[in-house]
């Protein structure tokens, strides 16, 4: 490989490249794993992932012990989920005019003093519910922030043939810290209490933003001129108004986020109501889903994906969905963990594999913009915990997560009945 890098301008935007970036072959896993700035970017993950983990646990388990209450966890859904939604429109617009890399410190940021903020209130004993539900909506802000930054980001670090190997390798180091976030956070709030589980977490947030700073990726697009903020949400909905799958991908991320929200959001209720645990037996619960999502996303990373994108993505879905029902019913922990882990493993394919076909099928030019609706569509999972948590107090916990299961399951029929162009979308293996 040469040591020179190459300007290329091209559709009103500039890409500096180097020479390692435009081999269009595929790679190995092994040699996947070799690329230094894929290297940076997975560590990033890691330290970003965590926390936010951290924080799932300590934000539903604290809440939960101030209120006793499935709304006051329903209004923290809300709380994430509508920031969440409006900051994911403005964040992708500006993936597309500034550096990525710059959008991921400040989402790094946003996520990380509120945090540090409840771990001096509880120190104090000053904190209060609302306290928690405010640091959430700071926590719905940099997490679309920084997901959006680093899924448009993500193709300009490796080669387009090893592209689903290095967002599956992403995604396993994700779902590691949905292993690694909830042990650590349950072990923390059971040894020395919830100042010191906030305090973890900003840090985190801090190792991430360092990361950010030395993390220089292989190429970096920028806008070369812009019609506007208006011109350029309706170039995204040109786009996927005239692209079916990526239309009906974003639909089908909603209600899966939907259906896995709601799970999440009410786990503290079903540790302490249904499964009689405390904040170490939660920890476990998480991490199982964790497992089962870090299996499934280095399933994919090693085979490098799957050509018939369109019937997996229906039959990971109808998994899942059927794998939550049958959690939802379970009577103790030893009988929950499997099933856990198994619902964790489908939906982690099925988002690798959604992840895939959206970065396969939209230009770079509005890719940050794209990725911007995807988060969006994402928002569903702390929506998710609005619906599950005002369902519960309604049905009861069981019913509540059975229903969104059910929803779930009937979205996916109706999909692969009436759309035989999703039916048989394909992707390119790495």
């Amino acid at each position: 490989m040469g040591s020179q890098w190459r300007a290329m301008a091209e559709n009103g935007e500039q890409a500096i490249e180097s020479p390692e970036q435009s081999n269009p072959q595929g790679a190995s896993f092994i040699d996947s794993l070799k690329n230094g700035p894929l290297q940076r970017f997975v560590a990033a993950t890691l330290f970003w992932g965590t926390g936010h983990q951290l924080i799932n646990v300590a934000q539903g388990y604290l809440l939960f012990e101030l209120t006793d209450s499935t709304l006051w966890l329903a209004a923290l859904g809300a709380a994430v989920g509508i920031p969440n939604v409006i900051v994911g429109v403005m964040a992708g617009v500006l993936a597309d005019r500034i550096p990525r890399t710059r959008l991921l410190k400040i989402g790094s940021v946003i996520a990380g003093l509120p945090m540090l903020a409840i771990a001096v209130l509880y120190a104090t004993e000053t904190l209060e519910p609302w306290h928690l539900v405010i640091a959430g909506a700071f926590q719905g802000s940099g997490l679309a922030i920084d997901w959006i930054s680093r899924l448009s980001l993500l193709p300009d670090v490796v080669p387009k043939g090893t592209l689903v190997r290095a967002i599956s390798l992403d995604q396993s180091v994700f779902n590691g810290a949905r292993v690694a976030g909830p042990v650590l956070g349950g072990f923390v709030l059971a040894s020395f209490g919830a100042s010191a589980a906030y305090g973890v977490a900003a840090g985190l947030f801090g190792l991430a933003f360092i990361t950010y700073t030395t993390f220089k990726p292989v190429a970096q697009i920028a806008r070369v001129q812009s019609a506007g903020v208006v011109q350029d949400l309706a170039e995204v909905v040109r786009v996927i108004k005239s692209n079916s799958i990526l239309r009906m991908n974003l639909m089908f991320t909603f209600v899966n986020a939907l259906t896995l929200g709601g799970l999440v959001f009410i786990l503290p209720a079903f540790a302490k109501d249904v499964f009689n645990t405390d904040e170490t037996g939660l920890g476990i619960l998480f991490a199982a889903v964790g497992t089962g999502a870090v299996a499934g996303a280095m399933t994919m990373s090693w085979t490098g994906g799957i050509r018939r994108a369109g019937p997996a993505l229906l039959v990971t879905d109808l998994l899942f969905g059927g794998f939550v029902m049958v959690w939802a019913q379970t009577g103790n922990m030893l009988a929950a963990l499997p099933f856990a882990f198994l619902l964790g493993y489908f939906n982690s394919v099925h988002v690798a594999l959604g992840i895939a076909v959206i970065q396969f099928s939209v230009p770079a030019s509005v890719r940050g913009r794209v990725i911007g609706a995807y988060e969006i569509a994402w928002s569903g999972f702390p929506l998710g915990g609005l619906a599950s948590g005002s369902l519960a107090a309604i049905f009861g916990l069981r019913v509540s997560l059975t229903i969104l299961a059910v929803g779930l399951i009937v979205f996916t029929l109706v999909v692969a009945t009436v759309s035989s162009q999703f039916r048989n979308s394909r992707i390119e293996k790495g």
